[in-house]
């Protein structure tokens, strides 16, 4: 089953690689918290991708397809950030 989900990511991954060339992917949420998974999702990609396309990033696919750096807070963090930017925009 783990197969087919990272084959089903990875084919999106690489869609979006090819099209937009991001500088990293941040790819997050509850099937991420499956450990096995990100291994093979980068496994996949490589796959896919097959040489056709050769950048610095793609290089080492550990450090351009990772985990948010800042867990499952990383929506209530941004929000609380915003609205303390909104505050002290209404104080000056």
């Amino acid at each position: 089953m783990w197969d087919l989900e990272a084959y089903y990511i990875a084919q999106a991954l690489v869609n979006f690689i090819v099209t937009y060339s991001p500088e990293r992917i941040i790819l997050g949420g509850g099937v991420m918290h499956v450990e096995k998974l990100m291994p093979m999702i980068r496994e996949k990609v490589k796959e896919l991708l097959n040489g056709y396309i050769k950048t610095e990033e793609l290089e080492d696919l550990d450090t351009y397809i990772v985990r948010p750096g800042l867990g499952d807070d990383q929506g209530i963090l941004g929000a609380g950030l915003l609205g303390k930017k909104e505050l002290e925009e209404e104080t000056k």
